[in-house]
């Protein structure tokens, strides 16, 4: 069995031995543990925590033996660790020098809202008095410029109102043609949303089935926006304006149009004004006459000016 036990690791010899019905001899090491456990367990400790409470064990064989046991308490939160988790600016909470000011990275997005609305408010009253006056309006104030230009709704109304802002997802439109995915742009996943509002009208009222009301939950009502026209219908775009002929009329003898319609000849691939197109100004003949027209007329003289006007209506004024 010595032999075994030499030869054989320690827990493949103790499966041989369950095998052969042959009674194991207990190691060495075994014998270490318990007496390691023993010692242990009668070991005192000289420094006790308030935790800790004494618990005399009977089978000793001195009463004076103890053992020492870690109760755990459950105290609840501690009031001071919550506080050290604050950020400094809640936990100072009075007046001090020593606190530095806050940094534009360290403010919510409902504080930069305030200082900026704040800012622009005193810089337009600034300018509203520059402008000079003898009698300053009481309206110019900073209050009475937020008042105005607030768009907080605080009724009861509003308080009963819910909100649920959903956000679209979609790119733009350019990242959207540069890899190919057309149909995840901005427009394109606009046109998905009005189309499905369109649908959405066009069903029929569901509220009643086998002559009975179904539930509230369960009942559609088609709704009334007319998504349709709204979106879908240019009729009421004005024709000038569908021309371009708004944008256009009166500048075209501008050397920056000429150019414009230059550039726009060698770029063909890009949408023209109708208006343009109608004047013969994508055509390089038309430039060119145009331009010598221009050139053969002659130079006028630009107006003079407003100081020089001023200038000579003084000395007009002046006695000889």
């Amino acid at each position: 069995m010595e032999v075994l036990s030499e030869a054989l690791p320690e827990d493949l010899f103790v499966k041989v031995c369950g095998i052969l019905n042959i009674h194991a001899p207990k190691s060495g090491t075994d014998t270490n543990i318990e007496t390691k456990e023993n010692q242990r367990r009668i070991t005192k400790h000289p420094l006790l925590s308030k935790r800790k409470t004494f618990t005399v064990n009977r089978e000793l064989d001195s009463d004076t033996d103890v053992e020492i046991h870690s109760v755990v308490e459950d105290d609840g939160p501690n009031i001071h660790q919550e506080f050290l988790r604050k950020p400094i600016r809640e936990q100072i909470t009075w007046a001090t020098r020593y606190l530095q000011p806050e940094q534009e990275h360290e403010k919510t997005l409902v504080k930069k809202a305030d200082d900026l609305t704040n800012r622009i408010a005193n810089q337009f009253c600034d300018y509203m008095k520059e402008l000079g006056g003898d009698q300053q309006s009481q309206l110019f104030t900073p209050k009475t410029i937020k008042e105005l230009f607030q768009i907080e709704f605080d009724t009861h109304a509003a308080r009963s109102l819910k909100v649920v802002p959903k956000e679209l997802p979609s790119i733009n439109e350019r990242i959207a043609n540069v890899t190919g995915n057309k149909e995840k742009s901005r427009y394109a996943a606009l046109d998905r949303e009005i189309s499905k509002d369109i649908k959405a009208e066009s069903r029929a009222n569901y509220v009643k089935c086998f002559e009975r009301s179904l539930p509230r939950r369960d009942q559609w009502r088609t709704p009334v926006n007319d998504t349709k026209n709204q979106w879908k219908s240019a009729r009421h775009v004005p024709k000038d304006l569908v021309t371009l002929k708004t944008v256009w009329e009166g500048i075209t003898n501008l050397r920056s149009v000429k150019e414009y319609c230059r550039w726009m000849i060698e770029h063909p691939e890009h949408r023209r004004a109708p208006y343009l197109s109608s004047l013969g100004m994508f055509d390089r003949a038309v430039l060119d006459a145009r331009l010598t027209v221009e050139l053969n007329e002659p130079n006028i003289d630009a107006p003079a000016p407003i100081e020089h006007i001023r200038q000579r209506l003084s000395d007009l004024m002046e006695p000889n």
